[in-house]
């Protein structure tokens, strides 16, 4: 059981969680503007590169099954504080030992494990700690994790242009994650009591509650990472290759994938008032297919920069439209299945832009996007098949549709 600490200490703790997500965001989106000098630096070839987006989202894989199944007796702020010292531990040996593939891909693994566990305690301690305006603190956490995934690249890029490398930029990184580190040792942090470790039986239970449910919710979770986390991680070395831009407009574009990613969050749940998520989780499906083929066909850096955003708007609203779902699983289940969409969606974030690096070394830029239309169009087609699926499940529980989930993104 989790060291008892004061109802008190809450309000202090949210100011300290909340800007926490700035840095778990600006790790998250590191890779993407530094891919292409890191390629021409160490002469990694195009079907390789896929193998530094591997290596970070596999440790970030590890990362949520160790806190799911292996943390829950260990204070909150003892993670919080361990993973800040790892993430700087990791940033400094992928800037200072990153002499190759992989050992670059080994150091990446360590950020990314360290870099998801802040993620996605935030989660679990607004559940335990906020009993009112629960929407306005995860829009709080959402809006900080905003802040990092749409400044860092900006802040990379301008330093790209001027004069600082790529090995610069994680050396810098890990003097962020210290400067967290010593933060978070000297502020409260109000723990979440009561936290269990997963088990394999509550597995099965919540798998026999709702199976269809939950396989849809998992599969439709996965095809929309697989393109948004190719994205953030390619299209600034997309962005070099088709259109020879420099560093600093490269990594523009993923700032506007992200400025699409983050308005449309905001802008998405409230409409479910006047449609089902499933049916809007269609719309911006089909919104984000649409422009992952305006990427691909770009005739210009400006249409291409400009397609970024609506890409990102598409696929903006799909994390959240598809975990309001998960409420339809009873009590403690629900969290279960929201664990779980994060797992899938991490694997996602793990296999998808691994495979683009050889998709787009045997077929060039725009025939690869052109693949990666595939799997948001099959998110259109899940989108019908969730809100069949769920009105069995209501009509087998007996019980009324759940509203919307806020905006957290993955």
């Amino acid at each position: 059981m989790s060291t008892p600490t004061s109802d008190t200490e809450s309000p202090r703790s949210a100011a300290v969680l909340y800007p926490s997500q700035v840095f778990v965001g600006a790790t998250l989106i590191t890779l993407g503007p530094l891919l292409d000098p890191i390629l021409r630096d160490l002469n990694i070839p195009l079907a390789k590169a896929g193998v530094l987006s591997f290596g970070f989202f596999f440790g970030r894989v590890a990362g949520v099954l160790l806190f799911n199944f292996a943390l829950a007796r260990v204070p909150i702020k003892t993670i919080m504080v361990t993973c800040a010292v790892v993430l700087t531990l990791g940033s400094a040996a992928s800037g200072l030992l990153g002499v190759g593939l992989w050992p670059l891909s080994l150091a990446l693994f360590v950020t990314g494990l360290a870099g998801v566990i802040p993620n996605a305690i935030s989660g679990v301690w607004v559940a335990a700690h906020v009993h009112k305006g629960v929407e306005k603190a995860m829009l709080n956490i959402g809006a900080y994790f905003a802040l990092g995934v749409v400044v860092a690249p900006l802040v990379i890029g301008a330093a790209l242009e001027l004069g600082a490398t790529w090995r610069w930029v994680f050396l810098g990184e890990a003097v962020f994650s210290a400067v967290v580190a010593i933060v978070l040792m000297l502020l409260p942090i109000a723990d979440v009591r009561d936290r269990e470790n997963l088990r394999t039986r509550q597995l099965k239970q919540v798998g026999a509650t709702h199976p269809r449910l939950l396989a849809v919710i998992l599969a439709a979770t996965f095809l929309y990472v697989c393109v948004e986390g190719t994205l953030y991680v390619w299209l600034a070395k997309l962005q070099v290759d088709s259109f020879a831009a420099g560093p600093g407009v490269a990594a523009l574009s993923v700032t506007l994938f992200w400025a699409g990613i983050t308005a449309g969050r905001y802008v998405a749940v409230p409409l479910t008032r006047f449609a089902s998520p499933a049916r809007l989780l269609a719309v911006f499906a089909s919104v984000l297919a649409f422009f992952v083929a305006g990427l691909a066909l770009a005739p210009t850096l400006a249409f291409s920069e400009t397609f970024a955003f609506f890409a990102g708007i598409g696929a903006s609203a799909c994390w959240p439209l598809i975990s309001c779902y998960t409420p339809r699983f009873p009590g403690w289940q629900a969290g279960v299945v929201f664990s779980g969409m994060m797992l899938v969606g991490t694997i996602g974030n793990t296999v998808s832009p691994y495979l683009f690096g050889p998709a787009l070394a045997a077929f060039g830029s725009r025939a690869a996007l052109g693949l990666w239309i595939i799997p948001a169009a099959l998110v259109i087609v899940l989108a019908f098949v969730l809100e069949k699926v769920a009105r069995g499940s209501d009509r087998a529980s007996g019980g009324a549709t759940s509203p919307a989930l806020p905006p957290t993104g993955f």
